[in-house]
């Protein structure tokens, strides 16, 4: 076990309002969390979405005709690859991340 060494160091800091101290640890699981930059397979869909399974997510989401055209839209953007049937799915995380925040309420959980 290391002994702690504890110094004062003045700083200071402008609009410290803007700033907040937090831990390494929580600070990793929240870039953990983040979804910019990201690319999600359907595991990872189906974490996002409460361990829902693929026939869930897929008759609630990716296949239900009221979310059809953003769904294609999406598609056809390239923010969601599936290639048809037993090839894997793949998702711009930050857009899927909205498209479920925008539509929660909707949806049968």
């Amino acid at each position: 076990m290391q002994a702690l060494k504890v110094a004062a160091v003045p700083m200071h800091v402008k609009n410290m309002d803007k700033y907040v101290l937090v831990d390494k640890e929580a600070y990793n699981k929240l870039l953990d969390q983040t979804t910019h930059g990201r690319t999600w397979i359907m595991d990872d869909l189906r974490i996002w979405c409460g361990d829902k399974s693929i026939k869930w997510i897929k008759e609630n989401i990716l296949e239900n005709p009221k979310y059809s055209r953003q769904i294609g839209r999406m598609e056809q953007q390239g923010q969601i690859i599936h290639k048809g049937r037993g090839s894997a799915w793949k998702f711009k995380a930050s857009v899927m991340a909205d498209f479920l925040e925008s539509h929660w309420e909707e949806l049968p959980w």
